[in-house]
């Protein structure tokens, strides 16, 4: 008997150069299965400015019905799952998270990420209670819907670790709260064994997400700056990383979120493809450098 593999998806904040259906139409061509989608206002985008993960980001779909409808019945129509929704959401805002909820069930049940507090402006207990009261209040009406919630693995939050997400977490069934396992912010902070946070997480897990970071000296003292790279050219042993994975029986999704912009969006699809389906065991070594170099923002559909 096979043993089952993870499904592969991308997600949408990472490829801001591209158009949400010009991503759904790259991904089917090139057999991915899902897609995430960050889901933000897109009356700011401005096509005379570089297009950019944060500030300027094409690829993300207005949190609106229409908007979440047309998306849902392009990617319906390729072939395409959408794992998630990944809003900007408020702890504590309750008609936010209503709203953010019925989007998600509209997407077809996708899942919707959350981020906990972050721990800037005030203590871990107090973050921590919020937390739990917000997810309290809104996870009837998920629940109701359909729709699980996924709490990201995230640095500068209050769940930096799977250890710390599983404090919240292991308070409610896994079927209504997941949590989102991204390898690439541990780097950042947060990292832990990825056999003992599969071990920690259990059922809670929900999908993962991949991407990697590289780090450079700021001066004697004041330690290292760290900024996004290729999968394959970062601190994390992502190829290690995924091999435990894929013997775990994880068969979920693996998100690829690459910020790098070391090459071209259209570019990344193909390549973190071909190079976490080879981490996986699922595909021979693939020709990586070969490839030519340029930046991401020269890919506007």
């Amino acid at each position: 008997m096979m043993q089952p593999t993870p499904r592969l998806g991308a997600s949408s904040a990472s490829l801001p150069s591209l158009s949400p259906e010009d991503l759904a139409d790259e991904l089917a061509r090139l057999g991915y299965q899902g897609v995430e989608w960050r889901v933000a206002d897109v009356g700011h985008l401005d096509p005379a400015h570089p297009w950019d993960a944060r500030q300027n980001n094409r690829c993300t779909i207005a949190p609106t019905e229409a908007a979440v409808i047309r998306i849902q019945r392009h990617c319906q129509a390729l072939g395409l799952q959408i794992i998630g929704l990944s809003p900007y959401l408020t702890v504590g805002d309750l008609e936010q998270a209503s709203r953010l909820i019925d989007l998600a069930a509209l997407a077809g049940q996708a899942r919707l990420r959350l981020w906990a507090p972050n721990y800037g402006s005030e203590r871990y207990a107090e973050a921590y209670g919020r937390m739990r009261r917000f997810l309290d209040q809104i996870l009837p009406r998920a629940e109701a819907q359909g729709v699980q919630l996924v709490l990201e693995v995230h640095q500068r939050t209050i769940c930096s670790s799977p250890s710390l997400a599983m404090r919240v977490a292991e308070h409610y069934p896994a079927s209504s709260l997941g949590i989102i396992y991204d390898i690439g912010n541990l780097a950042i902070e947060g990292r832990e064994d990825v056999q003992l946070s599969l071990d920690l997480m259990g059922p809670h897990l929900a999908h993962v997400q991949v991407k990697n970071v590289s780090y450079s000296p700021l001066g004697p003292g004041l330690g290292w700056q760290w900024d996004w790279c290729p999968p394959d050219e970062g601190v994390l042993p992502l190829a290690a990383m995924l091999k435990t994975l894929g013997a775990s029986g994880f068969a979920d999704w693996i998100s690829i979120e690459d910020f790098s912009t070391t090459y071209g969006d259209l570019q990344k699809l193909s390549r973190n493809r071909d190079l976490v389906r080879h981490y996986l065991g699922l595909d021979s070594e693939p020709d990586l450098h070969s490839a030519t170099r340029h930046t991401a923002n020269e890919h506007c559909h």
